[in-house]
């Protein structure tokens, strides 16, 4: 993350606790205010969350035809900001351990590989191919450009447990 989004989030952080101080101060003093200001706070906050929700999966409806695509060529697609997009892709990957498709982080960037596209990598590997090879038979079928990538893709499998033979 940047400096300007980290400065941003605890900024984001900062308001969500003073606007509850503030919720329970007037609770305090006149309960019907202050249940009110916390169920209007409630319904953005869960606006906001079915907003992220609903992006979420229109982008990886999107994304799912590509067998890879990296961050900036999704932002160009869905027409947002690669920050967005980024943040998108950063909360998408923490919880990529049970999903078929991965992405991974390489040099300040994101790279979504379809299903299709990690069974055939975890079957090159199993085969016993080395990166290079690997890289060879990715590159007839994917726009995958280096050996890079590759281990960025075992390394990312590895770290999830989901090199296994299956």
């Amino acid at each position: 993350m940047t400096p300007i989004s980290k400065y941003i989030n605890y900024i984001k952080t900062s308001i969500i606790y003073i606007t509850l101080g503030i919720i329970l101060i007037l609770y305090i003093y006149n309960q019907l205010v202050g249940i009110f200001l916390a169920s209007l706070v409630f319904v953005v906050y869960l606006v906001s969350f079915l907003i992220s929700l609903s992006s979420k999966r229109r982008l990886l409806r999107l994304i799912r035809d590509y067998p890879i695509i990296s961050d900036k060529e999704i932002s160009n697609k869905m027409e947002r900001t690669l920050e967005d997009v980024r943040n998108i892709l950063f909360s998408l990957s923490k919880n990529q351990n049970k999903k078929k498709w991965l992405i991974v982080f390489l040099n300040n960037r994101y790279i979504f590989l379809n299903e299709r596209v990690v069974k055939n990598f975890k079957q090159l590997y199993h085969m016993g191919y080395n990166e290079k090879k690997i890289l060879e038979h990715l590159q007839r079928n994917t726009r995958i450009k280096s050996r890079a990538e590759v281990k960025a893709i075992e390394h990312t499998l590895a770290n999830q447990n989901r090199l296994k033979n299956e």
